[in-house]
C-alpha cells in the first residue's frame, strides 16, 4: 500500500499568493529556453530533514526551438515516489518517464518547484493522435484546440473510456512550436537593442 500525501496546504497558499496567469505568448517571451524531449529517468529520495521527497529528472533526446541537438536536461523538483510514499504539489503536471515535453525553462533551473517559467505554466506534454500525429496538450495533459492571440484555447476533455486522442482539434507539435518561435522573436529582437 502507498501512503499518499498531497502538498497542498502550505505549498499551494504560497503559490496561489505568487502565481500569475500567464498566456503562452508571456510565457515563451520570458523564456531562457525553449526545449523539447524525452523523460529518460526519474529518481526520487526522501530528504530525511524535512520528510520531503525529490525528483531529479533527466531529459534525453532533447534540442532546443531551433532543432539543435542540446544532450541531456537534468533538474529536480519537489515531488515524487520513494519506497511506499508519494508526495506532490496539486495542480503540478505528473510527469513519467518516456513522456515527451516540450519545457520553457527559466534562466536558473535549479529553483525546487522545477526549471520551468511560470511554474506548471511553462510545461507541455507532446501526445500522439489517432493518425500518429503529435500533438500538444497542457500540463495537466487537456487537449489545446487552437492558439488565439497568444492565448491557449483548450479543447474538450475526451470522456471516460474514450481514446484521449479523439476528443476535438489538436494543435500539432510543429504548429505549436512555430508559434512560439514567433512569439519569442520580438522578445529576442528587444534584447538585442539594449
Amino acid at each position: 500500500m502507498t501512503l499518499v500525501i498531497c502538498l497542498a496546504a502550505g505549498a499551494v497558499a504560497t503559490l496561489a499568493s505568487t502565481v500569475v496567469p500567464m498566456s503562452l505568448r508571456e510565457v515563451a517571451g520570458q523564456a531562457h529556453r525553449v526545449v523539447v524531449g524525452r523523460i529518460e529517468r526519474i529518481d526520487s529520495s526522501r530528504d530525511a530533514a524535512t520528510g520531503r521527497i525529490v525528483s531529479r529528472v533527466e531529459i534525453s533526446e532533447t534540442r532546443n526551438l531551433a532543432g539543435e541537438p542540446l544532450g541531456r536536461l537534468s533538474f529536480e523538483m519537489t515531488g515524487g515516489t520513494a519506497g511506499d510514499l508519494r508526495q506532490w504539489i496539486a495542480g503540478f503536471p505528473v510527469l513519467n518517464v518516456g513522456d515527451e515535453l516540450v519545457l520553457f525553462l527559466a534562466e536558473s533551473t535549479s529553483t525546487p518547484l522545477g526549471p520551468t517559467v511560470g511554474l506548471w505554466q511553462g510545461v507541455f506534454f507532446v501526445e500522439r493522435d489517432a493518425s500518429g500525429d503529435r500533438t500538444v496538450v497542457d500540463h495537466l495533459r487537456r487537449p489545446i484546440a487552437e492558439i488565439r492571440e497568444g492565448e491557449i484555447v483548450r479543447g474538450s476533455a475526451p470522456r471516460p473510456g474514450t481514446v484521449a486522442q479523439s476528443a476535438g482539434p489538436r494543435v500539432s507539435l510543429d504548429s505549436f512550436l512555430g508559434q512560439v518561435r514567433s512569439f519569442r522573436a520580438p522578445a529576442r529582437a528587444a534584447a538585442g537593442a539594449r
